[in-house]
């Protein structure tokens, strides 16, 4: 009985913010503001009868909210348009030209702390990377643009082989728009490679962990126990300087936070800093607190880097609400305030009204489609950040092409899930793909299992950092203040 009751519910996510109280509709993905009358009848699944509320939720449900409709059938949209895509709009290519790397850095997945790949000698053979040219070129008939990554390893040991593949795809591409993407620990730059990539407009990624002794302590040579700060910097340096333009446009920063040293340290050495104050941040986010003889990560976050972090989104904030100057407020955080500009944006783009019957969660991309990652020896991938080693990661090769069966298993993970996932609030705005899930078949579920509650809580604070920013006079599609919001700002507490 209890089922049945708990289905006829509405499908909805209550919570509230200091300035008010709201109800996440899942059908229609809205968020709505609610009184509080509202809110508890909603909260107490209509036990406590109160009229007037009673009357206001009729009223939402008569506009088409507060439906109760689940998915029913585990199916992605884009499944049936697969093979066709496979065959035509492939168009982010990313070669793994080697497995080596110069650093050795203390938390890196490949550095012999995790269940994957450990660095190797492997590197990619130029007919390797030709055939993988060729598979995009031959796939990609329907995209005018196409992008070509190198990764690593530390992709800028092979110099040589990413100046062959240029070549060639050059040669192959004709009338075809090409992308070239880079992630690099910088500390292999010559003003050979600068100018070369400079003229080939590469949207270069470099891996700078904070100031000197912070940057130091993990991101260290292979082969002498020396931190690779300076020589990173100086060339930072020198792209900076003797092409300004090209910096500003193409180069962005990936850190890792290593959550001891508290977040003020590492956003106020960026902001100070001219080479990273205007720059592009995307971070993720560890604990160093693990050792090497259990292999166990530690992800438990100090209060102390929280409260900073806080702190530091707060003054963001104020900034976007014309409150504060933007020169003080965080670069690192830069990466969150976009996820809550999509959130914001694309909710209300569905135009939907209900749940299909058939569908899908939110978390994975298109495999193959949106990247196609392939390893030294020619494997395929969906991207870049999936297990290695796991079968259900490798839905092809260079040489027989990419199992659609394979793509589509992928495309559907929620199929290991979908008990739990039909049921779920979060089930629109999921983010959990196969890059959570191991080597080990039996653990995808758990490995899913394991990430709900995250999921869950980063959804509910950026639902609520969009209400308040939203009632507070922010305008996220054109990411300025609008005419009179609806609460103005005591000036005088905030004089920051």
């Amino acid at each position: 009985g209890m089922r049945k009751m708990r289905e006829s519910g509405p499908f909805i996510h209550l919570f509230k913010t200091s300035l008010g109280y709201y109800v996440y509709d899942v059908n229609t993905g809205q968020v709505l503001k609610i009184d509080k009358g509202v809110y508890d009848y909603l909260k107490n699944a209509g036990r406590e009868v109160d009229e007037l509320s009673l009357e206001k939720v009729n009223l939402l449900k008569k506009e088409g909210f507060l439906k109760s409709n689940r998915v029913k059938i585990t199916e992605h949209p884009y499944t049936l348009l697969l093979p066709d895509a496979l065959q035509t709009r492939v168009c982010n290519l990313i070669l793994q030209v080697t497995q080596n790397c110069n650093l050795r850095c203390e938390y890196c997945i490949y550095s012999g702390n995790y269940d994957t790949r450990k660095h190797s000698n492997n590197r990619m053979s130029f007919e390797i990377a030709k055939k993988s040219i060729d598979f995009l070129i031959e796939h990609s008939k329907k995209r005018h643009k196409i992008y070509i990554g190198f990764y690593g390893g530390e992709p800028l040991l092979e110099f040589s082989l990413i100046k062959k593949c240029i070549e060639y795809i050059e040669k192959v591409a004709v009338g075809k728009e090409i992308g070239y993407v880079m992630t690099t620990n910088a500390t292999l730059f010559t003003d050979e490679i600068i100018d070369y990539i400079v003229k080939h407009k590469f949207k270069l990624t470099i891996s700078v962990d904070g100031p000197r002794e912070i940057h130091n302590r993990s991101r260290i040579f292979a082969n002498r126990e020396e931190g690779s700060y300076d020589i990173m910097i100086k060339n930072v340096e020198k792209i900076h300087l003797k092409y300004p333009k090209y910096y500003q446009e193409c180069v962005k920063f990936n850190t890792v936070v290593l959550t001891d040293d508290g977040f003020s340290c590492l956003e106020n050495y960026f902001r100070g800093d001219e080479l990273f104050a205007d720059a592009y941040f995307s971070s993720s986010t560890v604990s160093t607190a693990y050792s090497k003889k259990d292999k166990k990560v530690n992800y438990e976050i100090g209060d102390k880097f929280i409260q900073e972090q806080q702190y530091e989104l707060f003054k963001l904030f104020l900034g976007k609400l014309e409150k504060l100057d933007l020169k003080y407020t965080s670069v690192l955080l830069n990466g969150y305030f976009s996820y809550l500009k999509r959130l914001e944006t694309s909710r209300g783009q569905n135009g939907r009204m209900a749940l299909p019957e058939k569908w899908h969660r939110g978390g994975p991309c298109i495999p193959g489609v949106t990247r196609m990652f392939v390893t030294t020896e020619g494997k395929i991938l969906p991207c870049e950040r999936v297990c290695e080693i796991a079968d259900i990661s490798h839905i092809g090769d260079v040489e027989k092409g990419i199992d659609i069966n394979k793509a589509q298993n992928i495309l559907n993970i929620e199929k290991f899930t979908e008990d739990k996932c039909h049921e779920c609030w979060a089930y629109s705005e999921c983010t959990t793909c196969l890059q959570c899930c191991d080597s080990n078949a039996d653990t995808i579920r758990p490995n899913i299992l394991k990430r709900c509650k995250q999921v869950k809580n980063t959804l509910e604070d950026a639902l609520k950092d969009n209400a308040v920013l939203s009632e507070l006079g922010y305008d996220f599609e054109s990411d300025s203040m609008i005419g009179n919001p609806e609460r103005i700002l005591d000036e005088e507490l905030y004089d920051v």
